[in-house]
This record gives C-alpha cells, structure tokens and sequence, in this order.
C-alpha cells in the first residue's frame, strides 16, 4: 500500500509538472483571478491605432476602426475591418498580460541583438494568452471565445515585427463554420504604444477621470 501511494504521489507530480511546463490551461483558467468589471460607466475610446497587415505577400500599415476599453467587463476590444469582413478581438486582463509580456521580450531581445530571423511559431513564442474573438460579413454573425493566441518575431522586408498569431477555431454549434486565420503585425514603436494602453493601471486611471467629470459636470 505505501509503495502504491508513492507510485500514486509520482504520477501526480509528473502531471503537475507536464501541466505548467506544456501551458496546457483553459481559457478560464488564465482568467481567474482577474476581476470582471473596472466601473459601471460606457466604454472609453484608446485613440486611433496603427498596425501592419500582410496583403500580396507584403506589409501595408492600416487602422483598427475601433480601439476601447469597456469598464463594465475590463475588456480591451480591438474592431479590424478588411473589405466588407468584420473582426473583433477581446482581450480580458489575464490576455493583455500575455500581450504586454511579449512587447517587453521582444523590446529587450531588440536591445540586445537577439532577435533571430526564423520560421515563427508556438514553440518559439513570447507568451500565449487566449482571445474572444467575432466575426462576419459587415458585422459579427459568429463568436468563438477562448481561442489561444501567440506572439512571435518575425522578419518582413528586412525589418523586425512583433506578430500576434489567432489561430483558426470552429464555431460552438456551427458545423463546419470555422473563424479565420489571423495576423496583426506591430513595429517596435506599434508594440510600445499597445503595451502602454493595455496597462491596467492606464486602463484604470482612465475609468476614474471619466467617473471623476460625469459624477462632477452639469447636467
């Protein structure tokens, strides 16, 4: 009996192990933790932001058509149109984290000359986190929430990109209907400027100036 439960505490340690070195987490689990609401106030705009999409094989700098943060469920949503196609990325805190992570390794991997020109992929990510993300045709007919999502350098025309990578997911109860494969790229200056308005303490520092004027303007 003493030997089966140490064959029993091994196993389980090895799975612990093969758990946190795999990141093999669920989209809830990298959420807990985090509240779920900053303030009962309307959503506050993150000014205009450029970005990089891949178009004929090249780069071609464009604008998310909105850029907000919504207090009453401390997310973060990026709006992407192309074309008539609607995208909408959500980033809950645990997700701006992983965002925020990549931007640091990938700044600090600049400074010291590391950044390699390699076939990006999961195995050579900054950090993975988890999105919801929606889509459509003008605008978003299918959500799938939870899909992983992973940062990575990657060399375009000779210069260095940060590139957040959103796997394609099927639709919950559409069979057959599948999200699309998705890259935003960022230069250096790009990525710094979204880390900087992914912060928690800048997201709720705007919260509290907003609360501040409508709780103290006329009506």
């Amino acid at each position: 009996m003493k030997g089966n439960r140490i064959v029993l505490a091994l196993l389980a340690a090895v799975s612990v192990v093969t758990s946190c070195t795999t990141g093999r987490i669920t989209a809830k689990e990298a959420e807990a933790g985090y509240a779920e609401s900053i303030a009962d106030i309307d959503a506050i705009s993150l000014g205009t932001f450029t970005f990089y999409a891949k178009s004929f094989g090249k780069l071609k700098q464009r604008n998310f058509s909105k850029f907000f943060v919504a207090p009453r469920r401390n997310t973060v949503e990026i709006h992407l149109h192309d074309g008539a196609n609607f995208h909408k990325i959500v980033l809950k805190q645990g997700g701006r984290e992983q965002v925020i992570k990549s931007v640091q390794e990938f700044v600090q991997k600049w400074e010291e000359h590391e950044l390699r020109d390699e076939k990006a992929n999961k195995k050579n990510a900054f950090a993975q986190g988890f999105i919801d993300y929606a889509f459509g045709v003008v605008s978003p007919s299918y959500t799938v929430d939870g899909i992983p999502f992973y940062m990575n350098c990657i060399f375009m025309e000779g210069q260095p990109y940060l590139v957040m990578r959103i796997p394609s997911q099927e639709v919950k109860g559409e069979s057959g209907v599948y999200s699309p494969y998705t890259e935003v790229y960022f230069s250096r200056s790009q990525a710094e400027t979204l880390a900087e308005k992914l912060n928690q303490d800048y997201l709720e520092q705007l919260v509290q100036d907003k609360t501040y004027v409508e709780q103290y303007s006329y009506e």
